[in-house]
């Protein structure tokens, strides 16, 4: 009896682990030379004229939002390859895109903040940019990972788990086995 709707969902779940385990790996090798390099990017965007931001120490979550993306999308079996490599193309750079935004209005968030304590800031707005700095940096990634793969890739398992089959669409082979 084929039941494909219940189990696809398992095996996603199964999948996404597997593939999660096995980029989070090289990601993490990566992360000191990765998060140093969207630093001093998004520090040349917000810094001053004339001026330049030296970064001592960064514990950011970056790339590991990029290696949930690929995980998400290499799990996403319910596509074919060429369409998850796709999905790959197209994110991935856009996830980098969204590192930089978010780690650059962090930064200007923070500059502001620091300039409005020079000129007679509370600590309360010192610490209200902290906060919202902190916020940028650690929930855009993952929530834009998850969003990306699901405007991508995402949408198709909604089709799969409601109808209980994979629509083809016209033009490709049908009857592939997985």
């Amino acid at each position: 009896m084929d039941r494909p709707a219940p189990d696809i969902r398992l095996k996603f779940l199964f999948a996404f682990a597997a593939w999660a385990t096995l980029t989070f790996l090289p990601a993490w090798v990566l992360s000191h030379g990765w998060q140093n390099a969207v630093a001093a990017v998004a520090g040349r965007i917000v810094a001053p004229s004339g001026s330049e931001i030296e970064f001592v120490d960064l514990e950011l979550f970056y790339p590991m939002d990029l290696a949930a993306f690929v995980a998400l999308c290499l799990a996403s079996s319910w596509e074919p390859w060429p369409r998850r490599v796709r999905a790959l193309l197209i994110g991935a750079p856009l996830m980098v895109l969204a590192e930089l935004i978010a780690l650059s209005a962090a930064m200007g968030a923070i500059l502001a903040a620091g300039g409005a304590a020079g000129a007679g800031g509370d600590a309360y707005q010192q610490d209200s940019a902290m906060r919202l700095a902190d916020g940028l940096i650690r929930g855009t990634g993952l929530a834009f990972a998850a969003a990306v793969w699901f405007m991508l890739l995402g949408r198709g398992v909604l089709d799969v788990v409601r109808t209980g089959s994979r629509s083809v669409p016209a033009g490709s082979p049908a009857g592939r086995s997985r």
